[in-house]
C-alpha cells in the first residue's frame, strides 16, 4: 500500500488545526475521530491573541472575529464590592481575548478543512499502530471494520484518553485535582456592560461568569465534591442571589460537573509519531490556556512535518518539536496549577492576600498589562531551545531568536498586507534582509547564497526601510541584518551582516539532509 503523509488521530480543534495546516502545505492527510459527529458543547471558549494570530495566519481571522464576543474587561469581585480588575480594552498593546464556543471554533476549521479538499472520518477508532520499515501501519476500526492505513507519519489529536499515547506507551504523568467543577451556559438578566467577565472571590471557592457569543453567559463554581447534589439552574440561581442580588439566570444550554486534572506526558514524540493538545497535557481550565496551547501545539509541528515530507528537513527538525513545545506544556501546566490553587485555597495566608493585595494590584496598568500578555501567550519564546541561533548577545533591542514577530505589515506587490499570513503563506522559512535606508551588497550576496544552497527551505527577500518603515521599526533595525523567519511566526535566526557564517551554520544543522 501507498503511505499518505500524516494519519491525524483526533478532530478536535488541534486536529483540525492540524490537519488543515498539513493540507494547505500540500501534504497527503487523512482524519479519523471516533465519535459520530461533532460536539455541539461550547467547551473551551477563550481564544487568546497569540492563537488569533495562527487563525490569521490560516485565513481565519475575520470568521473567528465575526463569530466570537471580545472579553472587554474582567471585574473582581468580593462579599459584593468591586475590587479591582483587568480592564483588557485600555491596555495599550495587549489584544483583547475573543470569546468562542469551541464547537463554532471546530465547526469554522472543518469548514476551512473541506474548502482545502479534506474531510473528517468519522466513527473511526485507532486499535494499533507499529513503526516499519520507515513508515506508520495504523490498525482502524469504522463500520465497514478494520482498515489498515500507512502514513509517513502519526499524529495523536486524540485528547486525554490518547489511543495513539497508549500506543506509545507512554505515561500520563500528574493527578487529579480533588475538587470538581460545576459549570451552566445560560442567559443572564442583570444591568451591567456587555463584554464583562466577573469573578467572585470566596473562601468556599471562585463563582466565574464568562460572556459568551450570542448574549449568552459561562458560570462555574470551583470547590464541589462527588457527594454534593447535581448542579442545577436552581442551584445556580440560589448562589447568585446571594452574589449578585438582581441577578436572573435562565435558559440554560448545557450543565455539567466534572473532575479536574494536571497531568503530561514526558514525551511529545517517539519515532514517527507525535502527541499534540490535550494527548499531551491537559490542566486546569484557569486562564483559559488549554485550547489555545494544543493549537499552537499543531501550528509549530504542521510546518516542520511538510518541510520533512518534501526533503527540505530530516529528522533534527522533526525532534525540535519536543525541545520547543514540552517546556512550554510544563509552564502552562505550572501557571494554571497556581491559579487554581490560589482559587480554591483555605489557607488563611492566601485568604488574606486575596482580600486585602488583589484590589491593589489590579489597579496597576503594568501589571494588569503584564497578566494580560502572560495569558495571552504572545510572550511565549523559544529562546532556550536548541533550534534557534543563540542571540543573547544580539539584539539589545527588539525580537530576539526564539521570540514571536511582533505585528507588522509588509510591502508586497504594491500593496500592505499582514505579516502572519504573509509568513506562513507556505512551509518554507522566510529569509530577510533588513538592508536598513539603502541595500548592502554583502547581505544581497548572503541571500543569494542561502537561496541557491537551501532554496527548498528557505525564500530570500530583500527589505529597505523605505518601503517597510514599519517593520524596521518593530524591529529596531540599525544596520544591516539577517533575520530568518519560521512560518509559525517565531524567528530561527537574527544576525547581522558580520555574522553571516552563524546563519550558515544553523541552516547546515536543521535544513542539510539527503532524501525524506
Amino acid at each position: 500500500m501507498e503511505p499518505i503523509d500524516v494519519l491525524v488521530v483526533g478532530a478536535g480543534p488541534t486536529g483540525l488545526t492540524m490537519a488543515c495546516e498539513l493540507i494547505r502545505h500540500g501534504l497527503r492527510v487523512r482524519v479519523i475521530d471516533r465519535a459520530e459527529s461533532a460536539s455541539v458543547h461550547s467547551k473551551a471558549l477563550v481564544v487568546h491573541a497569540r492563537t488569533l494570530e495562527v487563525f490569521e495566519a490560516m485565513g481565519l481571522r475575520e470568521a473567528v472575529a465575526a463569530a466570537s464576543e471580545p472579553m472587554v474587561r474582567l471585574r473582581l469581585i468580593h462579599d459584593r464590592k468591586e475590587l479591582g480588575g483587568i480592564a483588557f480594552a485600555e491596555l495599550e498593546g495587549t489584544p483583547q481575548p475573543r470569546m468562542l464556543d469551541q464547537s463554532t471554533t471546530e465547526g469554522l476549521l472543518a469548514g476551512l478543512l473541506e474548502r482545502l479538499g479534506g474531510r473528517v472520518e468519522r466513527e473511526r477508532e485507532l486499535v494499533r499502530f507499529r513503526e516499519v520499515d520507515g513508515r506508520v501501519e495504523a490498525t482502524v476500526q469504522g463500520p465497514a471494520g478494520e482498515e489498515t492505513i500507512a502514513a509517513r507519519w502519526l499524529v495523536g489529536a486524540d485528547g486525554a484518553h490518547s489511543a495513539v499515547r497508549h500506543g506509545l506507551g507512554l505515561p500520563f504523568e500528574g493527578a487529579a485535582y480533588e475538587d470538581m467543577f460545576d459549570q451552566a451556559d445560560l442567559k443572564v438578566r442583570w444591568d451591567r456592560p456587555p463584554g464583562d467577565a466577573i469573578g467572585i472571590l470566596r473562601d468556599e471557592g471562585p463563582v466565574v461568569m464568562l460572556p459568551l457569543p450570542r448574549g449568552r453567559y459561562r458560570i462555574f463554581t470551583i470547590g464541589s465534591s462527588a457527594s454534593d447534589p447535581e448542579p442545577t439552574l436552581e442551584r445556580f440561581q440560589r448562589l447568585i442571589d446571594e452574589l449578585l442580588p438582581g441577578t436572573e439566570l435562565y435558559e440554560p444550554d448545557w450543565i455539567i460537573r466534572f473532575k479536574l486534572h494536571r497531568r503530561m506526558s514526558p514525551r511529545l514524540s517517539v519515532g514517527r509519531a507525535f502527541l499534540v493538545g490535550d494527548a499531551a497535557h491537559i490542566h486546569s481550565p484557569a486562564g483559559g490556556q488549554g485550547m489555545n496551547t494544543g493549537i499552537q501545539d499543531a501550528f509549530n509541528l504542521a510546518w516542520k512535518l511538510a518541510l520533512a515530507a518534501r526533503g527540505a528537513a530530516g529528522a533534527a527538525l522533526l525532534d525540535s518539536y519536543h525541545a520547543e513545545r514540552h517546556p512550554i506544556a510544563a509552564r502552562t501546566l505550572a501557571l494554571t496549577d497556581r491559579l487554581f490553587r490560589g482559587a480554591i485555597t483555605h489557607d488563611p495566608k492566601v485568604l488574606w492576600f486575596r482580600r486585602t493585595m488583589v484590589p491593589l494590584v489590579t489597579r496597576v496598568k503594568a501589571l494588569q498589562r503584564r497578566m494580560a500578555l502572560t495569558v495571552s501567550q504572545t510572550r511565549i519564546t523559544y529562546r532556550e531551545a536548541p533550534s534557534v541561533l543563540d542571540a543573547r548577545r544580539w539584539p539589545r533591542r527588539g525580537p530576539r531568536a526564539g521570540d514571536r514577530v511582533p505585528p507588522a505589515t509588509i510591502r508586497v506587490g504594491g500593496r500592505t498586507t499582514s505579516l502572519y499570513p504573509w509568513l506562513a503563506r507556505s512551509a518554507k522559512l522566510t529569509l530577510l534582509l533588513m538592508h536598513g535606508a539603502t541595500k548592502d551588497a554583502a547581505l544581497t550576496g548572503v541571500g543569494a547564497e542561502v537561496a541557491a544552497r537551501w532554496g527548498s527551505a528557505i525564500e530570500v527577500v530583500d527589505r529597505v526601510r523605505e518601503g517597510d518603515a514599519g517593520l524596521h521599526a518593530a524591529w529596531h533595525v540599525r544596520g544591516p541584518e539577517l533575520v530568518l523567519v519560521r512560518p509559525d511566526g517565531h524567528v530561527a535566526v537574527r544576525a547581522p551582516v558580520g555574522e553571516a557564517a552563524a546563519l550558515r551554520a544553523w541552516a547546515e544543522r536543521w535544513l542539510d539532509v539527503s532524501g525524506g
